[in-house]
């Protein structure tokens, strides 16, 4: 299948085993139907056991790519620059690429999300899916009436300058253990309820966690070598910086799913037990093809409300919108 006469490419920041190996149950399926056309797993890795794994997922159509020496010694904000360097160049316009962390542990659905992308006149800036376990999903999640518990509601609302090289986080959540645990297993209870069949777009300059998203060649090329310039963090330059500057929105589609596990500082409660309910979701492939077949095919909806009901935006755990100032 080819997006918009291009290739797509999967692009994995690799990679600790425990994750990757789940993660590639679902990887290997799109490449043999070709859904996607080439995985690259960037060697990240960080213990040589991970690495030495690494090293047996090679196949012809998945690429272990080895970072510039740059990359291993690079500090604070400049952090995964070639990674950046090498899609500014090595794709065509009419490519798409996706990038994954290696903890996205469930994945449904890739083809509407590609589809609604390739058939996407306005040209939107990133296209993300609906995230389980990222703050600016679980704002679209809360207005689609997934998550109706008050102290897990996040509003949309836009990020501030936070120090020199970045942009705050919209809320905690990547710091709170409790969402973690409770969206984690609210997924696990009923899969289905996530996909609410909407097109949630925003033009607000939010940060959001770049666990999973998909991004046209073009846009790619010229805005990841502008990026090799910027003295940045990645995550806040590609979202709520190049928004604030472009006026560009972007796009969630909500009958894409992906579940991402954890944040560094998410400290998962039963984190095995846990990791192996998704492990067997994966080998199994029955509920994330039964997922497909109910909800590829509908029509979306584009008129999908962004925001919580009022009575729970009062309570919704953002952090003040204001300038934070870095203490380096």
């Amino acid at each position: 299948m080819s997006a918009g006469g291009g290739r797509v490419y999967f692009s994995v920041f690799a990679g600790r085993r425990r994750f990757l190996s789940v993660l590639m149950l679902y990887v290997d399926p799109m490449l043999r139907s070709g859904l996607i056309h080439q995985a690259h797993l960037w060697d990240y890795c960080r213990l040589s056991a991970d690495r030495e794994y690494l090293k047996t997922l090679s196949a012809p159509a998945v690429r272990i790519m080895t970072p510039p020496a740059s990359d291993r010694a690079a500090k604070f904000p400049n952090k995964w620059k070639g990674y950046y360097a090498y899609y500014a160049t090595a794709l065509t316009a009419a490519d798409w690429l996706i990038k994954c962390d290696d903890d996205v542990v469930f994945l449904s659905n890739l083809a509407v999300l590609l589809q609604f992308a390739r058939n996407d006149t306005q040209r939107r800036h990133l296209y993300f899916p609906s995230i389980v376990n990222n703050d600016v999903a679980a704002a679209f999640q809360a207005a689609d009436g997934v998550i109706e518990q008050p102290e897990y509601v996040v509003k949309l609302q836009p990020s501030t300058h936070e120090g020199q090289f970045s942009m705050s986080p919209m809320s905690d959540w990547y710091n709170c253990t409790e969402c973690a645990n409770f969206i984690l297993h609210r997924f696990l209870e009923a899969p289905a309820r996530f996909f609410t069949g909407c097109v949630h777009e925003w033009s607000v300059a939010a940060r959001v966690p770049i666990n999973f998203f998909l991004m046209r060649g073009a846009a790619a090329r010229s805005h990841f070598a502008a990026y090799l310039q910027e003295p940045f963090v990645d995550e806040a330059y590609l979202t709520a910086l190049l928004t604030e500057r472009s006026g560009i929105p972007s796009v969630m589609v909500t009958d894409a799913v992906v579940v991402h596990f954890s944040f560094a500082f998410q400290h998962v409660p039963d984190r095995q037990a846990l990791l192996a309910k998704f492990r067997k979701m994966a080998q199994d492939l029955q509920p994330s093809a039964q997922l497909e077949q109910q909800f590829s095919g509908r029509r979306l909806n584009l008129s999908c409300r962004n925001a919580p009901p009022p009575h729970l935006q009062r309570h919704a755990r953002n952090r003040p919108n204001k300038l934070v100032r870095s203490s380096s």
